[in-house]
């Protein structure tokens, strides 16, 4: 099974990727509304993927993907946002992101680029083989 966190300070976006991903059986999915708390979830369970938005009060996803490494995540980290900031991005993939996809309001291409990227972590965690 694919455990997933999601983060986003908006819950719509929430609920709709949760609801999106758990129509899957091989994944489950855990949701945060605040930084704070993604981290709190990271030290009580191991996540094979955290999505997560980049512009959330607190801290940036930048601050946030460091922290996550810093207190020694391994997870798949994608940056799910709307944000088109270049340096920006860049930055929180230097700082260990994996991956970055811009949301630009196609929801069906966007999911089917977050599930590929699932299927792969998933096929790729030790003792799963294609």
């Amino acid at each position: 099974m694919t455990r997933i966190l999601i983060v986003d300070d908006d819950v719509d976006i929430l609920e709709i990727l949760r609801l999106e991903f758990e129509d899957d059986p091989d994944c489950c999915a855990d949701t945060a509304t605040e930084v704070v708390r993604a981290l709190a979830l990271v030290q009580e369970h191991t996540y094979d993927v955290i999505i997560t938005d980049w512009q959330m009060p607190v801290m940036n996803g930048t601050v946030f993907v460091s922290t996550l490494r810093q207190q020694g995540c391994t997870s798949y980290i994608i940056i799910y946002s709307g944000m088109d900031l270049d340096r920006e991005i860049r930055e929180t993939l230097d700082a260990g992101a994996n991956y970055y996809i811009h949301r630009r309001g196609d929801p069906a291409h966007e999911f089917g680029e977050l599930k590929k990227i699932l299927k792969r972590v998933s096929a790729a965690r030790p003792g799963n083989a294609e």
